[in-house]
């Protein structure tokens, strides 16, 4: 009668933990970047984010902003993970980022930008760079930018 109570006990813990987890995953994290000086990001991954080993790839939406400017982003991600645990990440995104308080590279505040960003993560360490083009506001003089992090996240 115990090995019973055991076994379905053990049933119900493996159902709940499978279960208890969705069918996305989130995304986070803290960079030191061009333009945006520190930014902060947060999102979320149409990976799963319930197996002890695997990966796959999914669309990605993240928003980031930051102490001089903000960035949208929208992509493709693809992810390994081990025990829940993210071990590397490559994202591809389109993205719009808008600048306030004064940005670095000379940029002027209030000063819209349309391109595309990677962004790679190995264990809780992530890179980034993207190409953007100004999209609105007036400043001449920054037509094409670079922006490029360093960071930990997930």
């Amino acid at each position: 009668m115990r090995i019973l109570v055991v076994i379905l006990l053990f049933l119900c813990a493996v159902s709940a933990v499978n279960g208890g987890f969705p069918d996305w995953s989130p995304t986070v994290g803290l960079k030191v970047t061009t333009p945006q000086k520190i930014s902060v990001s947060i999102g979320f991954s149409s990976i799963p984010w319930n197996s002890l080993w695997g990966g796959g790839s999914g669309l990605v939406f993240r928003l980031e902003p930051g102490l001089a400017g903000g960035k949208v982003h929208l992509g493709v991600r693809s992810a390994f993970s081990m025990v829940f645990i993210p071990i590397t990440s490559v994202d591809i995104c389109c993205s719009l980022m808008y600048t306030w308080n004064n940005p670095w590279n000379g940029l002027a505040n209030d000063q819209t930008y349309a391109g595309i960003e990677a962004r790679g993560g190995f264990h809780l360490f992530i890179l980034s760079a993207g190409i953007y083009r100004h999209v609105s506001g007036v400043d001449a003089d920054h037509d094409w930018i670079f922006s490029g992090g360093v960071g930990l996240g997930f």
